[in-house]
């Protein structure tokens, strides 16, 4: 019976008359009592090519441990068919680069700091690049910058206030490589970048918590200028930009969650999936992910008399007030055989095709959760349209967005009302009258 396969120890079930058809009576129960079973492990990498979002920092957590986050992108001409003139001199080389968010991920008034270096691969913007790629510079470094960064700050450009941006000064011997080139170089972009790949950018930890800043290197106020004079003006200036054509990476760097907390190695390193259990964990930048399943649903063979009217499930953050912040929303994914080839894929459930309205997945900052309705999920799994009952847990935006979610395990000995739950309301077509 459902009742012992499914839902032991359910609440008391509510019998309703929602209808009656040759007086059998639709009995409606609810459990919230589920065997949910729930464990994390470590994500092989993301995609962070074509980003408009970039990352850049070093933030240490005492459970996750340390993150890198670096970046390497490639910088295009402004203006084509351009020339510096006779006897160009170099006054002044300005790396500015604009912030994304008014908000960093860690400390705040941390420290941000980073080396800057030349570029040492041609990117290609047709590529596929992911997190795990180490960026390849030349030696040299061209700058050392560390600063606090101020995000909601308008900067003051002659009497004018722009967007929030931090500019660093780099090398005159740069400066003057890049206006040496010939005029041919400078009639086609794809002959400059042969020239000049671009700038890696490579963070350095401070000690502390630290910080990772999200920048916007494709805004107006991204550009690497070039203050110069020739023999016929004092003033001049060029600018190389980069855009949404652009080649871009980042490597995002856990250091092998040397120094996170123990419960965390053990169940993701060590992968001891019964701690579980008491807590687990999600984190963005090619980190964390989580499987969920439901061992008690395995038996399906006297389920089909039970209709699912609403499934639910609701997991809570157990550590709502820590400084990193947790995702604005998690994604779910099922997976699904193929009896072709005998392999398996992760697909978005079907309850996803009903709205965000309906289907959920986002914080409530009120009660501390995220809730998914699964409803059709779960009532074909019952109904045997899917071997699997695995379900694939991930932060939505993981490739660019900080946050990271530390929630109430299966069967947690602290805050036991913290746990992972699955909250049914389902109908049971009785044929005797009760």
């Amino acid at each position: 019976m459902l009742g012992i396969l499914l839902f032991s120890c359910k609440k008391e079930p509510s019998q309703i008359g929602l209808d009656i058809v040759g007086g059998n009576p639709l009995i409606v129960h609810f459990s919230d009592t589920t065997n949910v079973q729930v464990y994390s492990t470590l994500r092989d990498s993301v995609r962070t090519d074509g980003m408009t979002n970039h990352l850049l920092g070093v933030v240490v957590d005492p459970v996750f441990g340390t993150t890198r986050a670096s970046l390497a992108i490639q910088y295009n001409l402004s203006l084509s068919s351009y020339s510096f003139g006779e006897n160009a001199t170099v006054d002044s080389v300005v790396l500015s680069v604009p912030y994304q968010e008014t908000a960093v991920y860690g400390d705040s008034t941390a420290q941000l700091s980073f080396k800057v270096y030349e570029l040492g691969e041609l990117l290609n913007i047709d590529s596929a690049y992911y997190s795990s790629k180490v960026a390849s510079f030349l030696p040299g470094m061209l700058a050392d910058a560390t600063f606090v960064p101020r995000p909601y700050d308008s900067v003051l450009i002659d009497t004018n206030l722009v967007t929030p941006h931090f500019r660093i000064h780099l090398p005159n011997e740069l400066g003057q490589s890049l206006i040496s080139y010939d005029d041919s170089v400078y009639a086609n972009n794809d002959d400059f970048v042969e020239h000049f790949n671009g700038l890696y950018f490579d963070p350095v930890s401070m000690g502390g918590t630290g910080n990772i800043a999200f920048l916007n290197m494709y805004g107006a106020y991204s550009k690497l200028t070039v203050y110069y004079k020739n023999s016929t003006s004092e003033s001049l200036s060029y600018s190389f930009v980069p855009s949404i054509y652009s080649p871009s990476f980042q490597n995002f760097d856990h250091l092998d969650y040397v120094g996170s907390d123990p419960d965390f190695y053990s169940q993701v390193i060590q992968k001891d999936t019964l701690k579980g259990e008491q807590k687990f964990y999600l984190q963005s930048l090619g980190g964390v992910d989580s499987y969920i399943r439901f061992p008690s649903l395995f038996n399906r063979a006297d389920l089909s008399k039970y209709a699912i009217n609403e499934a639910k499930l609701i997991i809570t953050n157990v550590d709502p007030d820590n400084i990193f912040v947790q995702p604005a929303r998690l994604v779910m994914f099922q997976k699904i055989y193929s009896g072709s080839d005998s392999t398996s894929s992760f697909y978005y459930l079907d309850d996803a095709n009903a709205g965000d309205a309906y289907y959920g997945g986002y914080y409530n900052s009120t009660s501390k959760q995220y809730e998914f309705r699964i409803t059709h999920f779960l009532q074909n799994y019952i109904a045997g349209k899917y071997d699997s009952d695995n379900l694939l847990l991930q932060i939505l935006g993981a490739s660019y967005k900080g946050s990271r979610l530390i929630a109430g395990g299966s069967n947690p000995s602290v805050n036991p009302e913290s746990r992972i739950r699955l909250e049914i309301i389902y109908t049971e077509a009785n044929s005797e009258n009760k």
